[in-house]
């Protein structure tokens, strides 16, 4: 008599629960490379690193297959790398704690930007020296954003008119004593084109670091070696941009709508004292220190965004640098 080859139901049963776990351990093996980047904006200047490195084939060399997904008006980067939706985001070091605060373990791998380029803009014949001058104007900012609060709160604006910045700076253009929310990377040259003339006076977040690369902690303990080549292809982008400005500017413009290489390469310019200045200039790009990540604490904490300490615990590395 042929033996049948059917197995018993609870040895079947076992059997397909040992299959299934090897197919999907096989699966996580062969998809370990891919990669997801979510940005903190649409495609830009301040992060056209994960761009160009993506384009140079930097992250393909280390056997990464990496995917950069934008940002916009409606995603957080932070929400999409705690969900899963991405291994690795960009954002402000002040979101990066506030995030902490509600048990977010996500840590910090390499600024961007040494500060902020985050500034108001004013007609260049206003006397405006501190933030206190704006006071008494008409200021097109965020009035609910705690940057605005507690501007409002130091700096005594009892008498300003804050007015909810929509994208357009027609309004500002058309008064002379307003003042308006911008980056001084790029406004005061979008503006200039337009024929206005304006300065520029930095805002209250200024210390905060820019364009924060960060993943999770549980990635970092699960696959450092992962962390540690997607850092160095990101850094090496940027080394490119620094020395092939041009180079990198025709790369970005391709993600860019109605922007041209000119522009763009003007902003890579203006990034320059935001990206290579201070510890970056002494040490490397994307170098961070303790004494920095207090003072963006003390500024969340003013604002009202953090209150335990212990979120600087564990909150930023530069261990996945590559070696300088």
């Amino acid at each position: 008599m042929k033996r049948s080859c059917l197995l018993p139901p609870l040895v079947l049963a076992i059997a397909l629960v040992l299959s299934a776990c090897s197919s999907s351990e096989t699966s996580s093996a062969t998809d370990s490379n891919k990669v997801t980047i979510a940005l903190d904006w649409l495609a830009q200047p301040t992060n056209a690193g994960a761009y160009v490195a993506l384009e140079n084939g930097y992250y393909s060399d280390v056997g990464l297959d990496v995917a950069v997904q934008p940002g916009g008006t409606e995603a957080s980067s932070v929400k999409i790398v705690a969900g899963g939706g991405a291994q690795f985001g960009l954002e402000y070091g002040g979101p990066l704690l506030a995030a902490r605060e509600k048990g977010i373990d996500v840590v910090a791998l390499a600024p961007t930007l040494q500060k902020s380029p985050a500034v108001y803009v004013y007609h260049a014949d206003q006397n405006i020296n501190s933030l206190a001058d704006l006071n008494g104007r008409t200021v097109y900012t965020q009035p609910s954003s705690g940057d605005w609060e507690l501007t409002v709160e130091e700096f005594g604006l009892d008498k300003a008119d804050a007015v909810q910045f929509q994208g357009s700076y027609a309004p500002f253009a058309t008064d002379p004593t307003a003042v308006a929310q911008g980056y001084a990377t790029s406004t005061p040259a979008v503006l200039a084109a337009q024929g206005i003339e304006v300065k520029t006076i930095p805002r209250i977040s200024e210390n905060d670091y820019g364009s924060v690369l960060f993943t999770t902690r549980k990635l970092i303990d699960d696959n450092p070696e992962l962390v540690r080549k997607f850092v160095a292809g990101t850094a090496k982008g940027w080394d490119f941009i620094r020395d092939n400005p041009r180079k990198a500017a025709e790369i970005l413009a391709s993600y860019i709508e109605d922007s041209s290489v000119d522009a763009i390469l003007a902003e890579f310019d203006a990034q320059v004292p935001f990206i290579w200045s201070g510890d970056a200039d002494a040490h490397q790009f994307g170098w961070q220190t303790q004494t920095r990540w207090d003072s963006i604490y003390d500024l969340q904490v003013r604002q009202g965004t953090v209150t335990d300490l212990k979120v600087l615990d564990g909150a930023w590395t530069t261990d996945y640098l590559p070696a300088s």
